[in-house]
This record gives C-alpha cells, structure tokens and sequence, in this order.
C-alpha cells in the first residue's frame, strides 16, 4: 500500500518552536564570557576574584547537571511540551536575579537556576524533536537545538559587551518568555498522548504534523510501540543491563565526554580574556563577535549536511580538526609563555579559535544532540538523555573550573595543550566504536546495536 504524501513544514514550524528554548540556554551559556572581564574590573559594581568568577561561571553547568532530578518527577506526568514550558520558570528566575543581583552570592544563585533550567530544556527539546520528525528530517531537526544555542550565544556575544549588567540581564527574562510564548501553540508529542491513552488528540497532533488526514498507519505503530514498552516496562538498569543498550550508552557518553573535553565550556566562557591575554590588537569584544559568528554560520552548514554527510564522518572530520587547532592556540601562548617575539604571529589566536569553532559546531558541536535521539528506544529515551545531561554538566564543570586552576598555576598554554591531547585521544574512540546512523530508521538502528541472540530480546522489549 502506499504510503500517503507527508509535508514537513508544520515539522520545521514545530522544531523551530521547541528549539527557541535552546537560544535561552546559549544566552545563559554565552552569558559568563561577556560578563567576567566587566566583574573582575576593579571599577565594577559586583568585583569578582578570579575564583569567584571561575565558580560563577562554572556553577551553571552544576546546575545543569542537577536538572535531571527535575525531569524524573515530571517527564511522564507533564508530558513533553509541559516540561519544556516549565523550563521558562528557572530562566526568567535567573534573569531577574541577574538584574537584581546586589553580591557574587546572587550571581551564584542565578547562574545556578539557569543551569537547572538549560538542563531541563535540552532533555524535553530532545525528547519532542525525537518523537515528531519524520527520519528523514530527524537528524536536521535535531540539529537545529545545538544550532539555536549558538544563536543564543551569539547574541550574548553581540550584546553584553556593550550594554551595563543589568539589561544585559534582562535579556535572560525577555528570551524564555517570548519562547513560551511562541510555543504554547505547539501540539503535545503524539506518542506521549497515545501513552497516556488520548488517541483522538494524538491523531490530531500528528494529522498537524504530517500535514495530511491519512495518519492511522503510524497512530497503528505508535500503538504497537507503547504496546510493548506497557508489557515490557524498561527502567534506568536496562541501560546497563542490556547489552545493545550499554553498547548505546557508551557510545553516548564517549562522545559528550570527547565534546566536553574538547574545552568549549572553558572556551567559550573566558574568550574574551583569551583575547585579551593573547594581546591582539583587535579589541576582545569584535574578536568574541567574530567568535559567534563563525559558530553560528557553521552550525547553520551542519543542518544541512548532517543526512548527507552522516554523523561518524562529521564526527571525526571534527575531532581531528580540534585537536589541530587547539595546538595553534597552544602553540602561541607557549612561545609567548617562553620569551619569544610573537608579533608575527598575532593572528595565530584568531585563527585558530576560529578554526576551531567551525570544525568543532559541524561535529562535536551538533552532532551529539542527533545522536541521543537516535541510539535509544522509546522507553529508555528520557533515563538516557538524564545519564547524558548529568554527564555533560560533570565534565563541563570539571573542565570550566579547572581551566582558571590551571591557567593561573601554568598559563594558558597548559590548558590548551590538555585539551588538544584529550580531544585526539577520543578520535580514535570515535573511529572504532561510533556506528552511522545517517536516514537510518529508529528501528534499524536498534537492529544494528541488538545483533546478537540475547539482544534479539532486548530489542522486542525496547517496543521495535
């Protein structure tokens, strides 16, 4: 029987609806870099040392990795579009404390809140997209939440260096509520009302999504899916238990391990004074402009390359050019660390932190994201994006504290060396232990990580 035409453009309005979310985690994310050298100067009305700026900046990702705490109450009883409404409430509570902050204890506070609400949001994003989109627009879909985070740090780039803390602040209120704004419209995920036994709503849902009436085929897999999941109940165990689905998370937190170790957090938090230590004579600001933009343009390639190209080759085109580029940084501020003259090579620090933004957002930067959403059943989706998000916040806080640790024990060179070294170390976890997923349905990947006679069960159990 052939299957009736679908249009993806409802899709796109839906995605581009939940990913709004993801521009209010990029200005909280972008927020710090803009913001440090203003609090560390001594004329500042909050005056920062350098280990309370690196706890500012770094407590967001302890947030962060608290939120799945968050989630586990209220992912099965609000549903996916509820739980990522409810990530607005942390997020306009940050931003008015930002405002309102009167000490390095406030900031604390409201770099703390914005953590829990980041987490929150890129766990229900993930769900939502995951659970509407066709596959062959899964993966661009998917995309597009790390792609509205670059946007979102991009306009803290743009902005906070020329505005006083506390409209800059500001923002941080206004972002999240025009996201609730737009996205309250959007329908609720349709296997989430078909789990929670609302098939005429579902099928609406999807009717919406799909862009046509004839739906019953899919509302019919939908069903077969929660079916199984309903006779064979998985829990947070299964993740380890089951073969295929250790396979998955390994390969799950392989790679957040291997984009975190990279050094963005840390980057992308103190880039302004990187710039200003690398003693360019373009002024940090315009450098942290360039920065974001350069992020955002490439993010914008990778949506559109992430089904053809496939995720493992992007994955390891951008490793490897990391690696490349964090030792151009490297390599500048250790000749400058030895007393060389590195006024011909000034524009080494631009390049190479340029350079490494584009390779690393058309990879690293994105392609995690795509690839939670598609490693795990149904039932396992949201105990393994909760594994993921406390992973990345635990590395990402490591890494963000750490880096200001190191740098004032060794210098900057120390920690760009560290991160070049980790980043092509986990190439070749990449290389051996990644599969392709490229427009591969979500059950053939499932069939790809259960191969063997055991997982053969785990794999009915999963709902495929």
């Amino acid at each position: 029987m052939e299957e009736p035409r679908r249009k993806i453009g409802t899709q796109i309005i839906a995605g581009f609806a939940a990913t709004l979310s993801s521009v209010c985690t990029g200005y909280h994310f972008g927020w710090s870099s803009p913001s440090l050298p203003k609090l560390r100067n001594p004329d500042s009305d909050i005056y920062l040392t350098s280990g309370q700026g690196a706890w500012v900046s770094s407590i967001f990702k302890f947030g962060a990795m608290l939120s799945p705490l968050l989630v586990t109450v209220l992912v099965r009883k609000a549903g996916r579009k509820w739980l990522l409404l409810a990530s607005c409430i942390p997020q306009i509570a940050s931003g008015i404390l930002l405002v309102l902050a009167q000490g390095y204890w406030w900031l604390i506070c409201a770099r703390f809140i914005a953590g829990i609400g980041s987490g929150t949001s890129n766990i229900a994003s993930s769900l939502y997209i995951g659970e509407i989109a066709d596959d062959k627009i899964r993966g661009a879909l998917g995309a597009i939440i790390s792609q509205m985070m670059n946007l979102g740090i991009l306009l803290a780039y743009s902005i906070g260096p020329w505005v006083s803390r506390v409209p800059f602040g500001g923002m941080g209120i206004l972002l999240p509520v025009v996201f609730g704004l737009v996205f309250v419209w959007m329908p609720e995920s349709p296997y989430y009302l078909i789990m929670k036994n609302e098939p005429e709503r579902a099928t609406k849902a999807l009717q919406w999504l799909r862009g046509t009436e004839d739906v019953k085929s899919e509302i019919d897999k939908i069903k077969a899916s929660i079916e199984y999941d309903l006779r064979n109940a998985a829990n947070a165990k299964d993740l380890i238990v089951v073969p295929g689905n250790r396979m998955a998370l390994i390969i799950i937190l392989g790679v957040m391990f291997t984009q975190q170790m990279s050094g963005i957090t840390a980057i992308l938090t103190y880039s302004g004074t990187i710039f200003a230590e690398a003693g360019s004579t373009l002024d940090p600001s315009v450098s942290l402009i360039i920065v974001g933009v350069v992020q955002f343009l490439s993010g914008i390639l990778c949506i559109f390359t992430v089904d053809l190209a496939g995720r493992k080759l992007l994955l390891l085109i951008s490793t490897a050019g990391s690696a490349i580029f964090l030792v151009g940084v490297a390599l500048y501020f250790q000749l400058k660390s030895n007393g060389f003259d590195v006024s011909p090579i000034f524009w080494l620090p631009l390049v190479s932190m340029v350079g490494f933004i584009l390779i690393y957002t058309i990879g690293l930067g994105i392609i995690p994201g795509v690839v939670l959403s598609e490693l795990f059943p149904y039932n396992l989706k949201a105990s393994a994006g909760m594994a993921v998000i406390t992973m990345a916040g635990l590395c990402g806080l490591i890494v963000t504290k750490l880096y200001q640790v190191v740098v004032d024990a060794w210098g900057i060179e120390a920690a760009f060396w560290g991160f070049a070294g980790i980043t092509a170390f986990c190439f070749i976890f990449i290389l051996f232990f990644v599969p392709e997923t490229k427009q591969k349905s979500l059950q053939e990947i499932q069939e790809q990580l259960h191969r063997t006679t055991e997982s053969t069960t785990a794999l009915e159990k999963s709902g495929y």
